[in-house]
């Protein structure tokens, strides 16, 4: 056999190799679902999205025992996760939640149907559509909003 066949056939195997064999490192979203499911007192079902904010993971996670978000902080510190708090979010059906410790966040599911983009403090939020059942916007700002802060628009 010649060096071109061997090496088209052991370069691909070895590339396939090096990427699922070798890696013993979980994802960060992994690490998140481990603490999650760690507490039995964790209304977790699944994580829906996370971001990193600061020292902070915010997770927002869909709760097994009742339709609706919840949203869990979990500090970052020396490549340590450890759980802050958590705590219940908005229904699925329609509602808001405005969160100002350990950071400031919002997550808004509005009640009203054709709703396009929501504002708070006059800045369009981030959407997140995870599922037709699971759609929501989320803001990180420095202050808490009021309701005449958050702005619907169609």
């Amino acid at each position: 056999m010649s060096i071109t066949k061997r090496t088209s056939i052991v370069y691909p195997l070895l590339v396939i190799f090096l990427l699922f064999g070798c890696s013993n490192d979980s994802s960060l979203e992994d690490k998140i679902v481990k603490i999650l499911k760690e507490s039995d007192n964790r209304d977790y079902e699944r994580v829906i999205d996370y971001d990193i904010k600061g020292d902070f993971i915010v997770v927002v996670y869909k709760s097994k025992g009742h339709e609706q978000l919840n949203i869990g902080f979990i500090k970052m510190n020396n490549g340590n996760f450890d759980w802050e708090i958590g705590m219940s979010g908005p229904k699925l059906t329609g509602g808001d939640i405005h969160i100002s410790d350990p950071i400031v966040v919002s997550v808004i599911i509005p009640k009203e149907t054709g709703i396009n983009h929501v504002k708070v403090f006059g800045e369009y939020t981030k959407q997140i559509k995870y599922s037709k059942e699971i759609s929501y916007w989320i803001a990180y700002t420095n202050k808490s909003p009021s309701s005449l802060d958050v702005e619907y628009i169609k």
